[in-house]
């Protein structure tokens, strides 16, 4: 019995089965590279653009002036330089766990900040902790202090720092500004407002003539007030403050022949407002004219 014979295979349809995937294949893959290409191109001419065109800022590479950029070299060079700096001090930062500020010897990050006045260093201490650990330093807030107020009191050891010590210098001399504002405005209410009312107060006017207690002294200003105005400027003012009293000394010039005055004002604190208790005026003798009342005597 014979078996039955199985058709034979089409060689030809397979041949071109194959062939027809591989053109597929082909074409897709061509067409892949020609997306790519295109689109490595419009990077390209993006970038050529971009390096043409002036970047127009201002920059100021390794500390140098400031220069516009107009055709893009000092742009292009700060781009290149500051990964590198970065990097470096990065790489610093992870090799010693401590900031560039922080690494810089105390007397030289001291001597910097000196150079900024009150706001700036409080702005600073604001920035970030490598910052605000720089700028609460207590040399940089004594150096601060002999700047603006005085150096003769560079054996003082503030009980809470320099920095608070500084505030609390800071806020009676405005207050004792706000006293000479007082004067000459020639505004009796204030006065009132600025002195302490209590029994203990004192005012000695350039006449050498004691007033004791709050009533008595504001007399003495409503009187003083009625006599002719004057122009004065305040110099050498030197404040010392203690927790809650603090006194202010200075010499007073004013637009009469007489010699400038010496005078020393004290102020208490009391529900966090400073106020006046004691006012003592004397003239500086230099021959002029002792019977000359002002506004100070």
């Amino acid at each position: 019995m014979e078996k039955p014979s199985l058709p034979a295979p089409n060689l030809s349809l397979i041949s071109f089965s194959v062939a027809a995937a591989a053109a597929t294949a082909l074409c897709f893959l061509g067409a892949l590279w020609a997306v790519r290409s295109d689109a490595g191109e419009r990077i390209r001419r993006s970038k050529k653009k971009k390096k043409k065109k002036g970047c127009e800022c201002t920059c100021s590479c390794g500390g140098g002036d400031a220069v516009p950029s107009v055709n893009g070299d000092m742009g292009a060079e700060c781009e290149r330089e500051a990964p590198k700096a970065a990097a470096a001090m990065a790489a610093v930062e992870r090799q010693t766990g401590a900031s560039m500020m922080e690494q810089l010897v105390p007397e030289i990050t001291t001597h910097a900040l000196s150079y900024l006045d009150y706001s700036s260093l409080c702005r600073l201490s604001m920035t970030n902790s490598s910052m605000r650990k720089a700028a609460n330093d207590d040399g940089a807030w004594k150096a601060l202090y002999h700047k603006d107020f005085s150096v003769e009191q560079d054996s003082v050891r503030p009980l809470n720092g320099w920095k608070s010590y500084y505030a609390a210098t800071k806020a009676v001399v405005n207050i004792n500004a706000e006293f000479y504002n007082i004067i000459k405005e020639r505004s009796l209410q204030e006065m009132r407002r600025f002195w302490l009312r209590a029994d203990y107060v004192k005012c000695v006017h350039a006449s050498g003539e004691l007033f004791t207690g709050y009533n008595a002294v504001i007399g003495s200003w409503a009187l003083s007030f009625n006599w002719e105005p004057v122009t004065f400027q305040l110099r050498d003012v030197c404040a010392r403050v203690l927790t809650d009293v603090a006194w202010v000394t200075m010499k007073v010039h004013v637009n009469i022949e007489s010699g400038p005055f010496n005078v020393t004002n004290v102020y208490e604190l009391h529900n966090g407002r400073w106020y006046m208790v004691h006012h003592h005026c004397s003239q500086m003798p230099n021959g002029g004219d002792a019977q000359h009342h002002n506004i100070f005597g």
